[in-house]
């Protein structure tokens, strides 16, 4: 009986394990509050900072394509355990980081270890689920894990004032740790997880691409997340508002009202997912993506009017939160539903790899505009005028498919 029970998981047992994983990934996000510290210390300017961000996120990006074609031979859930090994270990050294050399290179193992989640985690919470719940499944699973963006800067501003931020990061790499076991010792041998792989062992990663470029709107979806990697993108999102909140609006950084004020946005990020996700599954996984980049995009160039604190500033944090955060769950639901098997493994494996890859080039293009005008202003700008191209280019698929199908 312990045998059986040991290889069948329920699906909501598996979607809460997968969900802990992924929220210790977004633990690792939050703890971007922590920036003005490390960059004070170690002297870095902004070029500087957008530079380790980039490579290190692309670095990050590109490992997720390998992940995703390595659970071809390898089982998800040892990949999805490693990754967060890996991210503990990261995160660990980064709080004996001395130099620039010593950032960059602990930021990479970081992001490496964080390059699994998505992939992985995706996949396994979509076989688990069917088409008509698969949007709520993957909200939910991102919902719950984007508490560790807030969880993450709460527990961060406390510990920090009491530990210092590099006794600080000791403390978060524990979990990651001991989570990275859970997930390898729980998920090994179900049969719903791992069956996909013995029943798509005969298709080759060619004829699976093959599929994947005849599937409609899958290239478009993916080019699509190149500009929003840059633009509304939740890892532009959580890489910059801190540091518009400390050096644009001058806040305290060891004050609450900073915190709070960040955390609301993040509180946004967690409402987003689950309930846009919802909702979707019922009028289109594309419809909702259109309705959220748009809000996403107006959001961002409404920034660049604030100069100084604001009582709405939380609030239109906290909305734009609820926009941006949701826009990969919906895209990835939209995925996942046109495709199956192997292909779910490789298609948002490439979605992530692109947005990650793209995502750390703007990265650094922002933090350069940042530096070069003083301000973050152009750098609003250019990200709302990116999110503009992003939702015409889904408009456009939206209006090429049945509604249905959307």
């Amino acid at each position: 009986m312990d045998a059986e029970f040991e290889k069948i998981r329920s699906p909501n047992s598996v979607l809460a394990i997968t969900t802990i994983s992924h929220m210790m990934q977004h633990i690792f996000v939050g703890t971007s509050i922590l920036f003005p510290f490390i960059m004070s210390e170690l002297n870095l300017n902004y070029t500087e900072f957008g530079i380790i961000m980039a490579i290190s996120s692309l670095i990050g990006g590109l490992s997720q394509i390998f992940f995703s074609l390595a659970s071809r031979k390898i089982p998800r859930h040892i990949l999805l355990g490693l990754g967060n090994l890996l991210l503990s270990l990261g995160t660990f050294l980064t709080g004996i980081a001395q130099s620039f050399m010593h950032f960059l290179c602990f930021r990479i193992l970081s992001n490496v270890g964080v390059a699994p989640q998505h992939p992985m985690g995706t996949a396994i919470v979509s076989e688990k689920f069917d088409n008509k719940s698969v949007g709520k499944a993957i909200g939910i699973h991102y919902g719950i894990a984007y508490l560790g963006n807030i969880i993450g800067p709460l527990f961060v501003c406390f510990l920090t004032a009491t530990l210092g931020w590099r006794k600080t990061l000791f403390v978060f790499s524990t979990p990651m740790f001991i989570v990275g076991l859970a997930v390898i010792w729980y998920l090994s041998g179900d049969v719903g997880i791992n069956q996909i792989r013995s029943a798509g062992s005969f298709s080759s990663l060619k004829s699976d691409v093959k599929i994947l470029i005849r599937t409609p709107t899958v290239i478009p979806i993916i080019l699509t997340q190149v500009l929003l990697s840059g633009g509304i993108d939740l890892g532009i999102i959580t890489t910059y508002t801190p540091l518009f909140l400390a050096d644009a609006l001058k806040f305290d950084v060891q004050s609450y009202l900073y915190g709070l004020t960040y955390t609301a946005g993040l509180l946004g990020g967690v409402c987003g997912p689950i309930l846009l996700g919802k909702y979707a599954d019922k009028i289109g996984h594309l419809r909702m993506a259109v309705f959220s980049s748009f809000s996403a995009l107006v959001l961002i160039y409404l920034l660049s009017l604030y100069d100084s604190a604001s009582p709405f500033l939380a609030l239109h944090l906290f909305l734009l939160g609820l926009s941006t955060f949701a826009l990969p769950t919906l895209l990835q639901s939209h995925l996942v539903n046109v495709t199956k098997q192997f292909n779910r493994d490789l298609v948002v494996g490439i979605f992530f790899t692109v947005g990650f890859s793209f995502g750390s080039l703007w990265s650094g293009v922002i933090g350069y505009i940042i530096d070069v005008y003083s301000s973050f202003k152009p750098a609003f700008i250019l990200m709302g005028t990116l999110g503009i191209v992003a939702f015409l280019i889904l408009v456009g698929q939206l209006r090429a498919l049945n509604p249905q199908h959307s």
